[in-house]
């Protein structure tokens, strides 16, 4: 693009194929398969480039748990017969692996990457001035479609006195350089459970607080079961049910005033994390001034992710789909190219969903409750716990769970195993194994695919084979077996 491409700076000003208005993981996606048809890309960005995945979610938080699944390991090293004595933890140091392990991801998501992609970056705040025509500072730059991306951020609850004390958000969170010895998390989702595990296993005293009286409800129930022994049994403390009624100052920390039925309970903290959900970043953008429609949720999109504006789209976060990178980047991408060529409608129907907890939690699909009401008695189902996974064995990992929901096909039934309608584990490596149905489940493959695939002896994955294995004749009675094990 002469006289443009490569080009940054508040001078920068011109006429592009495609703008696109944010710099995480959305935008990011968007910018670069527009630029690599070629096009014209302006991307405007007023955050740092890999936007709350590689500043404050994803990335950050892994980091940290990584650092207190070692921890975790050493304290428990006499399992394996091996003695280390006490296990410190240098928590300012833990903050500075955090650190290093965003700048060795960021560094590949700068503006030099980007402009080498062919895209022109311009930082600032974007807003439309038309449906043609973006404004940052003084400057305008028009375009033919536009990609939102802006993402979203935390949702904060409206508690009395919560705005009187300094509350910690996954966006600030990383920035601590003491170690809490107590920690009141608000919200049992997957940033508040896998936060405050991390936060556990360094040594802090941790309490968790829901006002759902369902633990983790979009997870099947009997994963969410083994799931949440296994946290309490590591001393996190979970009060469930209960709604939050005021936050005060106290002894240099908080207090936390919760209603439990008629009951009034007091918790104590030296801070406390809000992780009550997210919410869609659509202020300031001019999205009143052209017309683009916005819900509760966030921008609405049809099934192509065009806005109620023609030329203008939106993807990740700010839609309020999904709220996962990868679906950011499916949809990112979908957009761009959308904007362009023939329309593809986004589909939902495969996409796996990991709690990064240790076990960790993963599953895609329908759960077996959701399953049967949708197909009713047509449905099978079968579970095998990580105690029949040899490597599981070895490695004295054995609590958990994996779960397979399979439904039959017109004429034939469940010949072949049927197929496969979910998926859910608790344990060892989840998130790695789910893409074994993942895939299954995206080419619309008969399950006995899975055990009829040879799996290497002994990785973790065997357990996939012997679980999908077990909707065979000569898998049922261990099956059955099994099951009656791991519910005793």
């Amino acid at each position: 693009m002469p006289g443009v491409r490569g080009r940054t700076g508040p001078g920068v000003t011109g006429a592009f194929d495609l703008a696109v208005i944010g710099g995480g993981t959305a935008g990011l996606v968007a910018a670069q398969a527009a630029a690599q048809k070629r096009r014209r890309v302006l991307l405007v960005s007023d955050g740092p480039l890999g936007g709350e995945c590689t500043w404050n979610g994803c990335v950050p938080s892994k980091a940290l748990i990584e650092a207190a699944s070692v921890r975790h390991t050493a304290a428990n090293a006499d399992r394996f017969g091996i003695r280390v004595g006490d296990v410190s933890v240098d928590f300012a140091a833990v903050m500075d692996h955090v650190h290093g392990v965003i700048n060795d991801i960021a560094r590949y998501e700068d503006e030099s990457h980007l402009e080498a992609a062919g895209v022109v970056v311009r930082r600032g705040r974007a807003a439309f001035v038309d449906a043609h025509t973006l404004a940052v500072g003084d400057d305008r730059f028009s375009a033919e479609h536009f990609v939102v991306c802006t993402g979203s951020r935390p949702a904060i609850p409206a508690i009395d006195g919560l705005d009187g004390v300094p509350y910690l958000t996954n966006e600030t969170i990383f920035e601590l350089r003491e170690q809490p010895r107590r920690l009141l998390v608000l919200g049992a989702g997957a940033v508040g459970l896998e936060l405050a595990q991390a936060f556990a296993r360094l040594g802090t005293d941790v309490e968790v607080i829901d006002v759902e009286e369902v633990f983790l409800p979009r997870e099947d129930p009997e994963i969410a079961t083994v799931m949440r022994d296994i946290l309490e049994s590591e001393g996190l403390r979970l009060h469930l049910g209960v709604q939050p009624v005021r936050i005060t100052r106290a002894d240099g920390g908080v207090e936390l005033t919760v209603r439990d039925g008629a009951d009034e309970r007091l918790l104590a903290g030296d801070q406390i994390l809000v992780a009550t959900g997210r919410r869609a970043n659509t202020e300031g953008l001019g999205l009143e001034t052209v017309g683009v429609r916005v819900g509760e949720r966030g921008i609405v999109v049809d099934a192509h992710l065009r806005t109620s504006v023609r030329g203008i789209f939106a993807a990740g976060d700010v839609t309020g789909t999904l709220p996962f990178t990868h679906v950011a980047a499916y949809q990112g991408r979908l957009a761009a190219n959308n904007a362009f060529e023939r329309q593809q409608a986004a589909s939902y129907r495969v996409i796996p969903w990991v709690i990064f907890t240790d076990p960790e939690i993963a599953h895609v699909g329908l759960t077996e409750p959701e399953a049967r009401r949708v197909h009713g008695d047509g449905v099978r189902m079968v579970t095998l716990p990580f105690t029949a996974v040899d490597r599981a064995v070895i490695a004295r990992r054995t609590r958990g769970l994996i779960k397979v929901v399979t439904g039959g096909r017109p004429v034939i039934g469940h010949a072949g195993g049927g197929t496969i309608l979910g998926a859910h584990i608790a344990g060892p490596g989840a998130g790695e194994l789910m893409h074994e149905f993942v895939v299954g489940m995206q080419v619309h493959a008969f399950s006995g695919r899975l055990a009829q695939a040879v799996h290497a002896y002994p990785s973790m994955s065997v357990g996939v084979q012997q679980a999908v294995g077990r909707l065979f004749e000569g898998g049922r009675a261990a099956a059955v077996e099994l099951r009656e094990d791991l519910m005793s």
